[in-house]
């Protein structure tokens, strides 16, 4: 990795702050890559595969767009991710709610990750006033598509996993709001 890094750093004239944020980011990547491919391993064997395809599909654009809950390690990352998937996909999912109590809540968990998010990590530069504008319209917009599929599709074994992992992900953005405003008053 070191030697990659320095071949990069040799034939690309980047600043020290450039540098950093590239490092920051090959990680980052890294980082996800190799916690994708243990989810998918563990998840697999639970045969459970489809479940937890179904949930990342549903949980990594919304995350992408609205952030949430950061850690300053990868194994606190991966513990929490792993939980959090867990939860979706083998404790929650089999819990099936009625479509009259999933649509409220659906709801309630679109207008809270618009309202919270994004939440970004203390890492990365804040946005601007636009920026997080788009942001928070683009979360609402991606919740409000898989909400109408979950619904859509309400009969299917999957959906289970679909809602509870919005359910999850409007929990960890109120968490990580709550985190964030803990800190400010301490600051």
């Amino acid at each position: 990795m070191q030697r990659l890094l320095h071949v990069a750093k040799e034939r690309v004239n980047l600043s020290p702050k450039e540098q950093t944020f590239l490092i920051f980011r090959i990680k980052c990547i890294l980082y996800d890559i190799s916690k994708l491919i243990l989810f998918i391993a563990f998840f697999a064997a639970m045969h459970k595969l489809n479940s937890f395809v179904y949930a990342f599909l549903i949980f990594f654009p919304i995350r992408r767009i609205s952030g949430g809950l950061h850690f300053k390690h990868y194994v606190s990352c991966l513990i929490f991710s792993f939980v959090y998937m867990y939860l979706a996909v083998v404790v929650l999912a089999p819990i099936r709610l009625e479509l009259a109590v999933v649509v409220p809540i659906l709801t309630i968990c679109a207008i809270v990750i618009y309202w919270i998010g994004p939440i970004r990590p203390p890492s990365r530069p804040a946005l601007s006033r636009p920026e997080f504008e788009e942001h928070r319209k683009k979360a609402l917009s991606i919740v409000c598509y898989e909400a109408v599929l979950i619904v859509l599709f309400f009969d299917n074994p999957l959906s289970g996993a679909g809602y509870w992992t919005i359910i999850l992900h409007a929990l960890q953005l109120i968490a990580a709001f709550m985190m964030k405003k803990g800190g400010e008053r301490n600051a």
